[in-house]
């Protein structure tokens, strides 16, 4: 059974990232009090399907697979939410809280099923209501699950089937990865230390985050004692500073020509061609002149200038071993983190 993609909404990502994810706020100008009023019912039904399409959240969008990762698409055949007759409204929602709260429940081995409702009541008040449930499907859910589709206007969900389950297989039939993409593991690794499971992978996901993820997490206790729980300031000279980040630049393949002018005060800029992304370094013997930001008293963070007004941009960073220098890598990647920890 084909399916007709919508638009792809990345302009409608970066809106939701900017606003907060506004466009799900539950008032509706169309309801009053006394009536119901449903405002997004969003469904991950988890049943094995030839198309590959487990996640809507009406009346926005829908997820697909393609190529390296999950993308949103608009639902453009769909029924408006003020245009719901009174019986598919009092349907959706008795039979979603009719379903047991997950939070009572045992977990199971694999997510069958998520949904999230938001409406309004008789009284106007604002209801979210999540469900969840583990390796089966509730009573009724094929009918749900259908009543769902004719609201949409197209067949996306299945509600009929086996549970489909994350595992290595699915993951290089859906994104083309093999065991041979994971750094230091094997696909199945990556499923275990990310917890993946259908929720997780038809979000906005992007298989590379997730195997750059997993090695992150698996390097961690060789960078944590690295990480600032105290501020450090030791001296040192400008000939010093110059020949060690020479050898840094050597030991992660690039060379001086790396380093272009930079945007922070007391920081040097790198640029790395092949990610297109940014590091920062700093002496700290200059800590009391950096934007430095305590974290709950546990440990600090940098804030950077965004260059945009009254806007910064929080980052982690980290010590050489001898506490002379810091680092703020472009991204969590231990192969530019770890040469930095390690020279002297």
């Amino acid at each position: 059974m084909g399916r007709k993609k919508g638009k792809l909404m990345m302009a409608v990502c970066l809106l939701l990232m900017i606003t907060g994810c506004s466009s799900y706020s539950s008032g509706s100008k169309n309801s009053t009090a006394g009536e119901l009023q449903i405002n997004r019912i969003e469904v991950c039904s988890a049943v094995k399907n030839d198309d590959r399409i487990y996640h809507v959240e009406y009346p926005y969008y829908y997820y697909a697979f393609s190529t390296d990762k999950c993308s949103m698409y608009d639902l453009d055949q769909h029924i408006e939410c003020e245009d719901l007759s009174r019986e598919q409204v009092q349907y959706f929602i008795d039979y979603i809280l009719s379903l047991p709260d997950f939070s009572d429940q045992e977990n199971g081995e694999n997510i069958s099923f998520y949904i999230f409702l938001t409406y309004e009541d008789e009284n106007g008040e604002s209801i979210n209501i999540y469900r969840r449930g583990y390796d089966t499907f509730p009573d009724g859910w094929e009918d749900f699950i259908d009543r769902y589709n004719e609201i949409l206007g197209e067949e996306l969900l299945t509600g009929n089937g086996e549970v489909q389950i994350v595992t290595p297989e699915f993951l290089t039939d859906v994104f083309g990865v093999t065991d041979e993409d994971v750094r230091e593991g094997t696909l199945q690794d990556v499923i275990d230390v990310m917890e993946l499971d259908i929720k997780k992978i038809t979000d906005l996901f992007y298989m590379d985050d997730a195997l750059d993820g997993y090695y992150a997490a698996i390097k961690e206790d060789e960078i944590e004692p690295y990480r600032p729980k105290e501020l450090v300031s030791v001296e040192s000279t400008q000939e010093e500073y110059d020949e060690f980040i020479e050898k840094y630049l050597d030991a992660v393949g690039l060379d001086l020509s790396a380093e272009i002018k930079s945007d922070q005060d007391y920081f040097r800029r790198f640029y790395v061609p092949d990610t297109n992304q940014y590091f920062y370094t700093a002496r700290t013997s200059d800590m009391d002149k950096l934007p430095v930001v305590e974290m709950d008293g546990e440990y600090y963070v940098m804030d950077l200038d965004a260059h945009m007004e009254d806007m910064t941009c929080r980052v982690d960073f980290v010590y050489s071993a001898d506490k002379k220098y810091i680092l703020i890598p472009a991204y969590n990647d231990p192969d530019m983190i770890l040469p930095f920890l390690e020279l002297k």
